[in-house]
């Protein structure tokens, strides 16, 4: 590999507020079985250290209007840094690279305590590319099993947002 292979490029901004068509249909919430890519969110905990979950696509729903809703546990420090702050990352392996969506989220409709779920929905602030020209990312991380839920129709229907 020569040096020129191993340079520093900065990300692609792909838009300031549309979800890449891969994206869309990753996070459709359809033929969840085929999608085995776990997708990262990201979150600021209280003393400013980062936070990661994992999802997946059986945990969020991109709408058509590019607004992406999302169940994770309730009694998680990610859903109390969300509430707190609202503002979060969900990355995923696109085209080669990783792709980063800078979102903004708040809680929406009624929590599912009987599954223990909360409900957020995000609007995107930025979508960047991250490609490197000596790797090509072809793959996320892979739960070995997909844990699909019965909460795709509520995030479909919606529900005010609090």
């Amino acid at each position: 590999m020569s040096d020129a292979d191993n340079m520093y490029t900065p990300p692609q901004v792909l838009s300031r507020n549309d979800i890449p068509a891969g994206v869309l249909n990753y996070l459709n919430g359809e033929d969840l079985l085929s999608k085995t890519q776990a997708l990262r969110l990201s979150t600021v905990d209280a003393d400013g250290w980062p936070k990661a979950a994992l999802l997946t696509a059986g945990d969020v729903l991109a709408l058509p209007d590019g607004r992406i809703r999302f169940a994770i546990f309730a009694a998680s420090g990610t859903t109390a840094n969300l509430v707190r702050d609202g503002r979060l990352t969900l990355s995923m392996a696109l085209d080669g690279g990783m792709c980063s969506l800078r979102l903004r989220a708040r809680k929406c409709g009624q929590d599912m305590p009987e599954l223990s779920l909360a409900f957020f929905e995000a609007e995107i602030e930025r979508v960047r590319l991250h490609k490197a020209s000596y790797a090509d990312v072809t793959g996320g991380i892979s739960p070995t099993c997909a844990f699909l839920r019965s909460d795709l129709d509520f995030m479909r229907l919606g529900g005010r947002v609090q």
